[in-house]
């Protein structure tokens, strides 16, 4: 006979938060006990991977105390809470029971140990302005000065992010994209930073792009045609068409000066390209049309039999192959970071050398450059453009 298993039946309820002591959005004058989050079940130790991955607390402290207590966790800053000041404490989805049923939700809690809580907020939107994307899930820290208190953030899956119940004064605004998922803005990741002086609401666009104390560094020199080449850098570069000034370029072995026609970054090498391209399209569509010219006059003297095919129908509009109504009346996406991506230049790592005189198969060149990062790191540096040699009968 089948009978239950041992222990009772399987449970398969997601763990419920029944309170939070203290109160979100009470004054806590003096307090010295830990903040309280009571379950209806014993919680797992392991949740997480560990409880300390799943609460944070702002302002931030350099060690943080969390007690597990069966039904209960219990969170503190190790050297104890301090007088007037608003804490934020944040317990992140994926509590988990005994038998790994997970919480999808967290919780947030904010109070003070002194004075009433203000309605304020700091919000905005991350751009990746290296990458050129929005800023999903960014750190964000806005730190109070002249203490350095620290109150953290977050961007949602649309770049935006949302700090509320800030102590009222001048904070410097972080934010990072966070490739690590700490949480943290670490040394290596691409940020933006501002000063902003909060009274009751700041809005503010954050553009976080990779700092570098250290200028850029050519990568690498690639031979495009016979006249042109493409530097390839280490860094995105400072905005704006290089001068010509910035580059300089040597025949070897003798390092005899070549003289150089232009250098352009990407949006101007686009153009140039481009509109070559419209040149040279036109000539074309003029010569067969020359042509064509020459070839009706010389047929002038056979008569054309009339025309006895069936003119096409048109398709109905939304047929294959056409936008329909609801197609075409489709709304914006509403992500305001995705609509502020276009009102500033891309970030690039490429500039475009033209000489004014053709390289000869085989030629090498030493090219210097002298460049600037986007937050204006300067620096030169050198690398060998070598042009391909001449194809003959046997290599091909």
């Amino acid at each position: 006979m089948v009978q239950e298993p041992p222990g009772g039946p399987p449970d398969f309820a997601i763990p419920e938060l029944v309170e939070v002591t203290p109160d979100s959005g009470s004054v806590a004058d003096s307090l010295r006990d830990p903040v309280v989050f009571q379950f209806d079940e014993v919680i797992s130790e392991a949740s997480g991977g560990g409880l300390e991955r799943l609460f944070r607390l702002s302002p931030r402290v350099e060690r943080l105390s969390i007690d597990w207590k069966r039904t209960r966790i219990e969170v503190r800053p190790r050297r104890g809470w301090q007088p007037d000041r608003i804490y934020h404490v944040t317990m992140l989805p994926g509590i988990a029971d005994l038998r790994n049923n997970r919480m999808e939700e967290g919780r947030h809690v904010v109070f003070s140990t002194g004075g009433p809580i203000p309605d304020t907020r700091i919000e905005g939107d991350v751009l990746d302005w290296d990458n050129g994307r929005v800023g999903v899930g960014a750190a964000v820290e806005a730190v109070l000065m002249p203490d350095s208190l620290i109150y953290e953030g977050r961007a949602d899956s649309l770049g935006h992010f949302r700090i509320e119940a800030l102590p009222r004064g001048t904070y410097v605004l972080y934010a990072a994209i966070d490739a690590n998922n700490n949480g943290e803005r670490d040394r290596r990741e691409a940020f933006d930073s501002a000063t902003v002086t909060l009274d009751s609401v700041v809005e503010r666009a954050m553009w976080a792009f990779l700092q570098d104390t250290n200028g850029p560094q050519l990568a690498q020199v690639n031979p495009i045609d016979s006249i042109t080449a493409r530097l390839q850098f280490s860094q995105k570069l400072r905005l704006g068409e290089p001068d010509d000034t910035a580059v300089r370029a040597w025949l070897l072995p003798d390092t005899v000066a070549v003289a150089v026609a232009a250098l352009w970054d990407t949006p101007a090498y686009d153009s140039i390209t481009a509109a070559e391209s419209a040149a040279a399209d036109s000539a074309r569509s003029a010569a067969a049309a020359d042509s064509l010219a020459a070839d009706s006059t010389a047929a002038d003297s056979a008569a054309a039999p009339p025309d006895t095919t069936t003119p096409p129908i048109a398709a109905p509009p939304g047929a294959a192959g056409q936008i329909g109504d609801e197609e075409a009346a489709a709304p914006p996406d509403s992500s305001a970071a995705l609509r502020l991506l276009p009102t500033r230049p891309p970030l690039v790592a490429v500039w475009f050398l033209r000489f004014v005189d053709p390289a000869p198969p085989g030629a090498r060149y030493l090219v210097e450059v002298t460049a600037a990062n986007v937050n204006g790191a300067v620096a030169t540096s050198r690398a060998v453009l070598v042009i391909p040699e001449a194809e003959t009968e046997e290599s091909r």
